[in-house]
């Protein structure tokens, strides 16, 4: 006799498989404006797909390229902008553990 089982819950599976983490994938157009952005409570790693990207953490600028990574510390205030045409990054946010 086999035994049913229910599919994992997929919530539970997500955040298993990346370790608490999520991504995001963005699209950034040089002209555009930057925002502010702040997470006070997750490290955000940022890596260049593609292009340039003017990175602004607490008023100190950072130039990232295509496969360079940069890590946003929680409580940093930053934008993100294209240093010069289109540039293609994915983020990954992360709960601080203290």
């Amino acid at each position: 006799m086999s035994q049913l089982t229910r599919p994992a819950d997929p919530i539970a599976r997500a955040s298993s498989a990346t370790h608490g983490a999520a991504l995001t994938f963005e699209t950034l157009v040089e002209g555009h404006d930057a925002h502010v952005r702040l997470r006070m409570h997750d490290d955000t790693l940022l890596r260049v797909i593609a292009g340039l990207v003017r990175v602004t953490i607490d008023a100190v600028e950072h130039r990232v390229r295509t496969g360079e990574e940069i890590v946003i510390p929680a409580g940093s205030t930053h934008r993100l902008a294209s240093a010069g045409g289109v540039a293609r990054l994915v983020t990954g946010f992360r709960p601080v553990r203290r």
